[in-house]
């Protein structure tokens, strides 16, 4: 239960935080660890979604915290790295989240803030999938375990690129879609439209490569297992292409970029489930943990 919390909380983290940065309400609360030089601040929306957004991060916190003890102990050699990883990057992430504000959110740094948080979730995911009694951590590149972690580090990335962009407000440098500014290979590839056309280009890799993998499973015996799965994930990766659409088409509509970014979320889930799913194909059906 405490795993399954963790997770979504900081599901629920991310995605608030996008909301916050599509808000531009990040500086609302120039200060830190106060708000506008107070414990609680008056309530307007912007300082509110901000606000609200530390606290969710120090309740997100605390169940890491926990969770990771509990993981520690229950831990043995090597595996208990990981619950002191996911605390080392908490702390990171607590004074980055500080030094963001304070530095009146530079887009390297608001990017790596972002990049930490979504390493944490994984790390939570992680926690939640083995929880060192019924299902013991491991670690493996066998079978087709190198797939599925190729294609979470390349969801991983695709979402800081998305980040970035947002930051560096690119977002709409191709306000149109699927064409960039009224053409295939826009006329000017640099700064603000580079990145975005990169971002956009990558979507259709990620796009492709599900297509792959769905095909793959109908035709592979040994990743036929996976076939329902692997089908979702397409389903979600044209989601996220339709989503991203809309991102640009509603001139970044809050709504849309919160579905968008929670796609990603999605995607890194189900990829992460399914690399779990190989290291234990030996177990049989995968037993509920958290």
């Amino acid at each position: 239960m405490l795993g399954r919390l963790t997770v979504a909380l900081l599901f629920l983290l991310l995605v608030w935080g996008n909301l916050v940065a599509g808000m531009r309400a990040g500086l609302a609360c120039p200060d830190w660890p106060l708000c506008q030089g107070e414990l609680l601040p008056p309530f307007r929306l912007d300082i509110w979604m901000e606000f609200s957004h530390r606290l969710l991060a120090a309740v997100a916190s605390v169940s890491l915290l926990a969770l990771a003890h509990f993981r520690f102990r229950s831990y043995r050699g090597w595996s208990k790295a990981i619950p002191l990883a996911a605390v080392g990057l908490v702390a990171g992430e607590i004074v980055l989240g500080g030094l963001t504000v304070l530095m009146e959110l530079p887009v390297q740094l608001t990017t790596f803030h972002f990049m930490t948080g979504l390493a944490v979730f994984l790390l939570a995911f992680y926690m939640l999938e083995f929880d060192g009694i019924r299902r013991l951590p491991r670690f493996s590149l066998d079978g087709y375990a190198p797939l599925f972690i190729g294609m979470i580090a390349l969801v991983f990335s695709q979402a800081a690129l998305g980040a970035y962009v947002r930051h560096a407000q690119a977002g709409l440098a191709c306000p149109d879609f699927p064409a960039c500014q009224g053409s295939w290979m826009p006329p000017s590839l640099t700064g603000p439209v580079f990145l975005h056309y990169s971002h956009r280009l990558a979507g259709y890799g990620i796009a492709l490569t599900t297509m792959a993998l769905c095909g793959a499973a109908f035709l592979d015996r040994g990743l036929g297992r996976y076939r329902n799965k692997a089908l979702l994930l397409l389903i979600l990766s044209l989601l996220q292409l339709g989503t991203g659409a809309l991102v640009v088409l509603s001139g970044l509509n809050l709504a849309a970029t919160a579905v968008h970014l929670a796609m990603a979320l999605a995607m890194l889930s189900l990829l992460l489930h399914l690399w779990v799913a190989e290291l234990c194909k030996k177990e049989g059906a995968l037993s509920k943990a958290g």
